[in-house]
């Protein structure tokens, strides 16, 4: 069975969720720091994962994480998948904010918009195989 993580990639934290279907659970985010490689990589083998996700926004944060992902892919050995995405925090934080949700869970916006990502690409890839 596929296991994906999906993260949504910023310059301080790292947003995190998981997902075996359609439906994405966020997990804490994580600091953007010289340990973040190894922490995912625990994550990885602790969850079983088998595919990563990765938001890949427009701009100047695109080369970055397309650098952050190879790194992964080769820490790992697990395919990452760099998915469009735009404003996925902001929309996150929205959607958060409507359902009136605690200020402990908009503290961790990134693990909710990596959930966002991660759905939007289960949706897309489901479509195109019906």
């Amino acid at each position: 069975m596929k296991k994906y993580l999906g993260i949504d990639f910023g310059l301080s934290h790292i947003g995190l969720a998981t997902s075996e279907h359609t439906l994405a659970t966020p997990l804490p985010s994580l600091v953007n720091d010289s340990t973040l490689i190894s922490r995912l990589v625990s994550i990885v083998h602790q969850e079983g994962i088998t595919h990563i996700v990765c938001g890949l926004p427009e701009g100047q944060l695109a080369s970055k994480i397309t650098i952050f992902a190879k790194e992964l892919h080769l820490a790992t050995g697990i395919p990452v998948i760099c998915h469009p995405e735009t404003l996925s925090t902001q929309e996150a934080i929205a959607l958060l904010r409507e359902s009136g949700a605690s200020r402990a869970k908009l503290k961790d916006d990134h693990s909710y918009a990596a959930c966002l990502i991660l759905e939007d690409y289960l949706e897309l890839t489901a479509s195109s195989r019906a």
